[in-house]
């Protein structure tokens, strides 16, 4: 009878032992990345030319400068931090893609006159997953927003003697802006709907007399956790996105609301991991005078006040003055544009910046972009 009333009673806590052993799981730990490559050059002189004479000088100042900055150089580098970092979801920004021909035909429309430029002259989106390969982290392309495009007529060797006969330009010079996530292949996350948008608010300069639309936008994917013996399970959005660096501050105040109006990425009950260069930050990312324009914490309040998202991360990630300036010597990162945030709050397991010590460069001095990269690990609800 003893034997009977045993049995039946380990028969009766067998469920209750494993329901225990189930809610002992914990929570999955998952590393997102944002990284900025930095394009290569300042577009100011180009964007803030007053004519097309000058426009074209301006298109080959940066176009050398885009050489200095060496980005088949500084792709080693960024692609030794991603590999050291091991992010599940890496979200870059300033993924450009540069495009050149010669002799110039005075570029493609509504700048120029001529045929599109064909041959690439650096694509930072390969060069970087190259590199990557390299290093055994093998990254894939889960979502890439095209952004910004134009092409302008160059004039490298600033002589009017030389190249094209009026201005003197001796090339056409093409950029294409993109942002991307890229995924670890072989990684605990898998993804589902990629998804991107380019936002309606826009800054839109003047170059040459003539108004260029310069799109920013966003990519997003589903991503999921797939449960263990000793881990639940999780599901959340992960967003990149890259909001206007130039003109009136309001502009990307109105792109990050954007984000969060109706059909926006971030509006959604799900959890949400968010991150990227929102060139905005809160008082302790001291932005504002006299860093830089007043007006800048507009967008990141938005997001953080307004929004109620939770800012994660580490500080400082910006920025250098020069990729290719070997003379940056004790110069430090002393303000934040870079930032992962989460809605619903998660916990954060541990914070970094990359690309922060400028004695780590490669020929030359180039260090790895103007920016620092944000590594951050999370321990994301199981669903």
């Amino acid at each position: 009878m003893l034997a009977v009333i045993a049995a039946a009673a380990a028969a009766l806590l067998a469920p209750a032992a494993g329901t225990a052993a189930k809610k002992g799981k914990k929570d999955p730990t998952v590393t997102v990345m944002t990284r900025n490559l930095y394009l290569g050059a300042d577009l100011g002189p180009a964007i803030g030319a007053p004519d097309l004479e000058s426009a074209i000088n301006g298109a080959g100042e940066i176009i050398n400068d885009v050489d200095a900055s060496d980005f088949p150089a500084r792709a080693k580098l960024l692609a030794a931090e991603s590999a050291k970092a091991k992010p599940d979801l890496l979200g870059l920004q300033e993924v450009a893609l540069w495009k050149d021909q010669t002799p110039s035909d005075l570029g493609a429309p509504p700048l120029g006159v001529g045929e599109p430029a064909t041959h690439v002259r650096y694509d930072f989106l390969k060069l970087l997953q190259k590199q990557l390969r390299k290093r055994g982290a093998d990254y894939s392309v889960a979502a890439l927003t095209k952004e910004f495009s134009a092409e302008l007529p160059a004039d490298t060797d600033d002589s009017n003697a030389t190249g094209e006969p009026i201005f003197g330009a001796d090339m056409d010079g093409s950029l294409t802006m993109r942002d991307a996530i890229l995924v670890r292949k072989g990684g605990k996350v898998r993804i589902s709907k990629p998804d991107g948008g380019n936002f309606e608010a826009r800054y839109e300069p003047v170059v040459g007399g003539i108004t260029i639309p310069v799109d920013r936008g966003w990519e997003s994917v589903e991503a999921r956790v797939k449960g263990t013996k000793r881990t639940k399970g999780a599901k959340f959005r992960f967003v990149n996105t890259h909001l206007e660096a130039f003109g009136d501050p309001a502009i990307r105040e109105a792109q990050a609301r954007e984000l969060f109006a109706r059909g926006g990425p971030l509006k959604t009950r799900k959890q949400v991991v968010f991150l990227g260069d929102i060139n905005s930050g809160g008082k302790k990312d001291r932005v504002g005078p006299p860093w830089t324009t007043a007006g800048d914490e507009g967008a990141y309040n938005a997001l953080v006040k307004d929004f109620g998202m939770t800012n994660l991360g580490a500080r400082h990630t910006c920025c250098y003055p020069d990729v290719f300036e070997s003379a940056i010597g004790d110069y430090r990162f002393d303000h934040t544009v870079d930032h992962v945030m989460v809605k619903p709050r998660v916990r954060q397991l541990d914070a970094y910046v990359t690309g922060n010590d400028p004695s780590v460069s490669g020929p030359g001095g180039v260090v790895a972009s103007d920016h620092g990269g944000l590594v951050t690990r999370l321990r994301i609800g199981g669903r």
